[in-house]
Parts: structure tokens; C-alpha cells; sequence
């Protein structure tokens, strides 16, 4: 419709001017809205028709069911289809929806690998030029690295080696002081038949005999107690200086422990409180230490005794256990000084129980006499003579061990290495057999030491006391009484000294062990000082 004012037909792309223009653009959605309101009407019956189940088909339009039903089943279908078809589009858009986000989330990782890809790029490239920045001329670079490290492990070496010889030198002095100190001495002796016989003393003061193991029958036992132990302390402060641990441990006297005694090897330094031999415990106190010792389940080690208060041959007689005991102890007294003198350098010095048995000689010969040690002097290494001689020259042997160079207190030249362990062993002598040939060797002397042989001389004035006064020999002598003093048998007194009345001469020494028929003492030696 044309308007009258603007004549221009009324439509929505035209701006409206006028009232027939108004009209014009309302009259088509009048008409949509009239059929709307129709066919919502119609549909309104329908359903109230069905629900309600009205058999009035009359204001029911069915025009546009199948068959003239109030409910269409094709129609009803074609809802059920739609349905479906919409639920499916649902399913199909979520799923959709989680692929794209899966495949957003992918393309971030794909990126993210990209990135830390080229990112790792360029640092291999980094690493490539550093490492050929590194390596270029490593080998005269390493070589020099190489050659500083040598010299400074050289540099070292050499430092610990001027070291240990000092320490060397140091446990040479502090062991010849302590032996000169506790008097260790060396006074030869002339005997009767024109010999020297070497006699080794201690002590600062009284000097005490330090007796030879096969001697020691002939030993007072107050002496050789006091002999042994100051053998025995020298020994420990000798040991300690070295830094060395003894095979045997030695007790020296302490509080309620008056006198020296050794344990054996096996029961050496196990660090349990031990009575003196003769006494017990205090059992009075209830700590845990006490109640271990006194337990009877444990066994506690026994001490060796390094003291007498008889004669050997009267302890031997009348105390067997305590004469075993000290045999004992003296062996591994003479057993220590000579493991001592082995790891010094003394090595092929001991191969018989006999070589142990002169206790002073081998403590002369290892504190006075230093045989074993050596002068060195450490080699510097910064030297290039001294490196070329050696590069020239065969490959060095083990040096001869000197004295004081072998120790357990130190790591260098230490005791436990594989070469010094190789080097100590190998020595055949044991306790044992030091312990079996000196009791085997006293007991022969003390069966022996009644009976001698008497020189032509001797036996002619013999034969004119037994005119006038006929003795006794054997056994039963000592029960008979000397009146007069012409008599030519030898009697001992209560300290162990030997008194001889025979006539002065030029008699030879008795050899120890040969049958007589009536028993001297050894002939009196005259003393020569070194």
C-alpha cells in the first residue's frame, strides 16, 4: 500500500513518515500473530482433546494427522526420532568439544616440546663450542697439569720422609738416653782359664746382673728379681718410645700390684682387671665392671710371674706351679726383647731359643750399640740428577729396615703393611719353644750341678782331708757338719752367695753338665772393666 503523503509503499527499510506508512509496517505482523493465536487455539483443543480423551472430533482440526487420529504415531515417531537426533547432536557436540580442547592441548605441548627443543639446540650447540674450546691443545695442557701433580705428590713424599727420619732420630736418642739412664753396661770379666766373658749389668745405682736365661740357677733371687724387673720397665719405656705393642703384655708395679708379671700372647691386652698372682678381687663393689669380672662363667687371664722369693732349684722343688710360672714369664720376658730386636732390624739374629736366652747382650747390642741403625738422608725430588740417575738405573730393592723406622703409632712404615707384615713373619721360634728348652736346660743343670770333675791337683789334697776327716757326698752331704775350715766342699748361704775355701790356682772352669764324684762351685772370676 502506497502512502497518500510520501507515495512510497510502507515497508521496515523505509523510515516511517506518516500514519499510512504506520499502518503498513504493522499489517503483516497483525496477520503472523493472528494465524499464531489460530493455529495455538487448534493445537490447545487437540491436546486437551487427547488427554482428556473427548470423542468430539467435530471442532478438532485433524487435516493434518495420517489416518485421522487424534494422536499421530507417525507423527509421535518422527518426535521419538528427533529426539534421539538431538541427544546424538548433543553427545557429538560435547565429544567435539573434548577433542578441541585435547587438540588445544596438544598443540600447547607440541609447542612447549618445540620450544624446549630449540632450546636444548642451542645449548648443545653452547656445549659444543665450549667442549672445543676446552679441548683445544688439552693434551700439552694435561700434560703440565700431570707434571704439577707429580711434583707436588713428590714434594710430599719427600717432606714425609725428612719427617719420619727425624722421628727416627728422635726414637734413637730417647731409647740410647733410657738405656744409658737405667745404667745398661757391658763388663767383660777375666775368668781362670785366661777367657773374657762378657757380663751385662743395670741400674743407676746398685748395678743388677741382668742374667742369661741359662744362668739363672745360679742367681740369687733377690737380684734376679730386681734385674727382671728393671728389665722389664726399660722394656715398656723402650716399647712406648718405638711406639711399638709388645706380642707379650707387661704389667709393671702399680697400686696393690707390688711387682712386674707378663701375660702370655693369647691373653695380651684384652683390657680386663686382673688380681695380682696370689690375691683376689674386692668383691665389695656392685658396679656392672666388678659383677663382669667376678663372673666364674668368664674366664680371666692369668699373669706370669717375673719375681722369686727362693732359689730356682728349691722353688722348683717345693712350688712347682710358681717355678712353672716364672719359667714362664722370663721366657716371654727373653721372647719380647727379641721380637723387639726383629722388628728393629735384627731379623736373622734369632733362629734358637739359645740366641734369646742372653737378655742383656741382645738390649746392648739393640739400645747401646744401635747395630741396625742407618743414616739417611731423604732424597729430594726436585733433584734432576738424582731423577735421571734413577730412571737409568735397575729397579731399587727394599732397603735393610733400620732402627726405629718400623712402629705402630705411625701410618708411615707402619707395622701392619702388607711388606713389613711379610717382613716380621717367618720366624719359626715361639714362646712355646723358648718355654721348652729352657726348662729342659735347667732341669738337666740342676740334675747335674752336684757333681763335678776334679783336676789332678784337687784330688790329691782331697785325699788328705778324707784321711783325716772322711766326708760324705751326694745328697746326705748337707746334713753332715764342716768343724774345721780345710774342708773343699762349697756351701751356699742364705742370700744365694758361694763361699770356696779351696787353695788358689790356676784351675780350670768346670764344664756344666759333666758327672764327678763330689761337687765344686764355679771358680771366682776376676773382673775387667771394659
Amino acid at each position: 500500500m502506497e502512502c497518500d503523503i510520501c507515495g512510497k509503499a510502507g515497508s521496515q527499510g523505509h523510515p516511517l513518515h506518516c500514519i499510512t506508512c504506520a499502518r503498513s509496517y504493522l499489517e503483516l505482523p497483525r496477520i503472523e500473530l493472528a494465524k499464531t493465536l489460530i493455529n495455538k487455539d487448534g493445537v490447545e483443543k487437540h491436546v486437551k482433546a487427547v488427554i482428556q480423551g473427548s470423542e468430539n472430533r467435530s471442532s478438532i482440526s485433524l487435516s493434518d494427522s495420517k489416518g485421522g487420529f487424534l494422536v499421530d504415531r507417525q507423527l509421535c515417531t518422527d518426535n521419538l526420532n528427533w529426539q534421539r537426533t538431538r541427544t546424538e547432536t548433543v553427545e557429538i557436540e560435547e565429544r567435539m568439544t573434548l577433542i578441541t580442547e585435547q587438540a588445544a592441548h596438544l598443540r600447547a605441548q607440541m609447542e612447549a616440546a618445540r620450544k624446549e627443543l630449540e632450546a636444548k639446540r642451542v645449548l648443545n650447540a653452547q656445549r659444543k663450542s665450549d667442549l672445543s674450546s676446552a679441548t683445544y691443545g688439552i693434551g700439552p695442557r694435561r700434560a703440565n697439569e700431570m707434571d704439577k701433580v707429580q711434583q707436588m705428590v713428590k714434594r710430599m713424599d719427600y717432606k714425609s720422609e725428612k719427617l719420619h727420619y727425624e722421628t727416627i732420630e728422635q726414637r734413637r736418642q730417647l731409647c740410647a738416653t733410657s738405656a744409658t739412664l737405667a745404667g745398661l753396661k757391658m763388663s767383660k770379666r777375666r775368668t781362670k782359664d785366661g777367657g773374657i766373658k762378657e757380663v751385662f749389668n743395670i741400674g743407676p745405682g746398685t748395678k743388677l746382673r741382668v742374667w742369661d736365661l741359662r744362668d739363672m740357677n745360679d742367681a740369687p733371687p733377690d737380684y734376679l728379681s730386681a734385674s727382671l724387673a728393671a728389665v722389664a720397665q726399660l722394656l715398656v719405656r723402650i716399647a712406648a718410645y718405638l711406639g711399638i705393642r709388645l706380642p707379650a703384655e707387661i704389667t709393671l708395679p702399680h697400686n696393690n700390684y707390688p711387682q712386674p708379671t707378663i701375660f702370655s700372647v693369647t691373653s695380651s691386652y684384652q683390657g680386663k682387671k686382673v688380681p695380682f698372682p696370689g690375691t683376689t678381687l674386692d668383691s665389695s663393689g656392685n658396679s656392672p665392671e666388678v659383677s663382669r669380672l667376678l663372673d666364674p662363667r668368664v674366664p680371666l687371664p692369668k699373669p706370669r710371674t717375673l719375681f722369686i722369693d727362693r732359689p730356682i732349684a728349691h722353688l722348683s722343688a717345693e712350688d712347682p706351679p710358681a717355678y712353672s710360672s716364672f719359667i714362664e714369664g722370663v721366657s716371654l720376658l727373653a721372647y719380647n726383647i727379641a721380637w723387639l730386636c726383629r722388628t728393629q732390624g735384627m731379623k736373622d739374629s734369632f733362629k734358637r731359643w739359645e740366641d734369646v736366652g742372653p737378655m742383656g747382650r741382645n738390649l746392648y747390642r739393640l739400645l747401646i750399640l744401635q747395630e741396625t741403625y742407618i743414616v739417611r738422608r731423604p732424597e729430594n725430588p726436585l733433584d734432576k740428577d738424582m731423577c735421571a740417575g734413577k730412571s737409568s738405573a735397575s729397579p731399587l730393592q727394599r732397603a735393610p729396615v733400620s732402627f726405629g723406622q718400623l712402629s705402630h703409632a705411625t701410618s708411615h712404615s707402619h707395622m701392619s703393611m702388607a711388606e713389613n707384615t711379610q717382613y716380621i713373619s717367618g720366624w719359626s721360634l715361639t714362646p712355646t719353644k723358648i718355654l721348652d728348652g729352657l726348662k729342659a736346660f735347667l732341669l738337666a743343670e740342676q740334675q747335674a750341678q752336684e757333681w763335678d770333675v776334679l783336676n789332678q791337683k784337687e784330688w790329691e789334697d782331697m785325699e788328705n782331708i778324707i784321711a783325716e776327716d772322711p766326708i760324705m757326698v751326694g745328697d746326705k752331704r748337707y746334713n753332715v757338719g764342716l768343724d774345721d775350715g780345710h774342708s773343699c766342699v762349697t756351701t751356699s748361704t742364705a742370700n744365694g752367695t758361694q763361699k770356696d775355701d779351696m787353695s788358689e790356682g790356676g784351675l780350670p772352669e768346670r764344664k756344666k753338665g759333666t758327672s764327678g764324684w763330689t761337687k765344686v762351685k764355679s771358680r771366682s772370676e776376676d773382673v775387667v772393666n771394659k
